[in-house]
């Protein structure tokens, strides 16, 4: 007998663990990935679409590493290394003049799936924003601390991993291994330095990007936190909606931990090791065709969050919310580009800036791979055509892609020999 309710309480615990280790730390009920269900197969396309390593790779970060160190807002510095040694960057952005009371720490990390592109284009826009002369921008300097890792995953980028870092490990649900990856470490190391510290984190925000085509925050249910914890996220998100109304979604979109607590995500370790005093998030932002208005998104994040820590700017009207996207790529003409008349070889390619800005406009073959760079540099806000010549291109579909320092356009057009 005892044989046999030992045998049964062997199999048991067998059971239990292994649907812990399958489903997670929610009971059996596996949680609901934040970003929606998986599609590597959208993803390979948006790889083709966006271009090489989703249209910003680590050099591309490299790069602009380079253009915000010459602010004297910023302090750019690596915190530790990637499994393939990439330097985890971190830009910190305060004000240059002495504090006269302690500052406010905010907490942002983007690219943790490489895919995701499109939160990191909402935190570059924080990044522009906050380096910018605009008065809201000042205002934040003086009270708050910025730590941004722009790029978390920076092998997963360079290796076109979708979501996985270089051991194929997504460092998103790894919080709880052991051990845990070197990514996580240097993140978890960095978290445990800034809590101990006079100030700090109040707001942490990690950044990704949705299959959905939603703009929206991940609500933790009062079960996974506490019933105070819960009001405090529907004011913060709600706080931010209020700046984008018909942009972001209401805090009850997308609702989680609502049968526990999980151990394996980095709001999990917040939340475990500090409760209450750290608002830590993940904002989706859209990861489709409709997706843009970066500018904006990142206008609303940063008033809400100054609004949610109680940071009251008022000289509201001194940074009115951007109404007039700051570059439109136009469709070319002729559309189709008809060379077989022995005449029309060439297409006219327009984009207007209105704002001073690096440009790069690329042109692209139906399978991603790039065929010419048609015009790149720093230019001023006006009127560009390009005039070029299609002759030597095959008959078939192409595209062409506008990055500037705000957002991706995209355009098709097609050639007929």
């Amino acid at each position: 007998m005892r044989r046999i309710i030992y045998f049964l309480t062997v199999v048991c615990w067998g059971i239990f663990l292994f649907s812990s280790l399958l489903w997670g730390q929610d009971g059996l009920i596996p949680f609901p990935d934040k970003c929606g269900p998986y599609d590597r197969e959208a993803a390979l396309q948006n790889l083709e679409i966006l271009g090489d390593h989703w249209g910003y790779g680590y050099d591309s970060l490299l790069a602009d590493l380079g253009l915000w160190a010459q602010s004297p807002y910023a302090t750019i510095g690596s915190l530790g290394a990637s499994v393939q040694n990439r330097a985890l960057w971190q830009v910190t952005i305060t004000s240059d003049i002495p504090p006269t009371e302690p500052r406010r720490t905010v907490h942002i990390h983007a690219r943790t799936h490489p895919n995701e592109v499109q939160g990191w284009w909402v935190t570059d826009q924080v990044i522009q924003l906050l380096l910018s002369e605009d008065p809201f921008a000042q205002f934040l300097r003086e009270k708050c601390v910025f730590h941004i890792i722009p790029m978390y995953n920076p092998d997963g980028v360079e290796l076109k991993y979708s979501r996985e870092n270089a051991h194929g490990i997504d460092l998103e649900s790894n919080w709880n291994a052991n051990p845990v990856e070197p990514e996580v470490a240097v993140l978890r190391q960095r978290f445990t330095e800034l809590m101990a510290s006079p100030a700090p984190v109040e707001v942490a925000l990690n950044m990704h990007s949705a299959w959905a085509c939603k703009r929206y925050f991940v609500y933790h249910d009062s079960v996974g936190t506490s019933p105070p914890f819960t009001i405090l996220e529907r004011n913060f998100i709600e706080g931010i909606r209020y700046y984008f109304p018909n942009g972001i979604e209401p805090w009850f979109y997308f609702i989680s931990w609502t049968s526990g607590t999980p151990l394996v995500y980095p709001e999990s370790w917040f939340w475990l090791n500090h409760g209450e005093a750290v608002m830590a998030l993940t904002y989706e932002d859209m990861n489709c065709a409709s997706a843009g208005n970066y500018d904006m998104t990142a206008y609303a994040l940063l008033h809400g969050v100054a609004d949610y820590l109680g940071l009251p700017f008022t000289s509201i009207a001194a940074a009115p919310e951007p109404q007039t996207a700051p570059v439109q790529l136009r469709q070319s003409y002729p559309n189709p580009v008809n060379a077989c008349d022995g005449i029309t070889t060439s297409a006219v390619i327009e984009y207007q800036l209105f704002t001073a800005q690096q440009v790069t406009l690329d042109l692209f073959d139906v399978l991603g791979r790039k065929v010419a760079t048609l015009d790149e540099g720093y230019r001023p806000a006006a009127t560009y055509q390009l005039v070029f010549d299609m002759s030597r291109l095959s008959t078939g579909k192409y595209f062409y892609r506008l990055r500037s320092g705000n957002r991706v356009e995209i355009k098709q057009f097609t050639i007929i020999k």
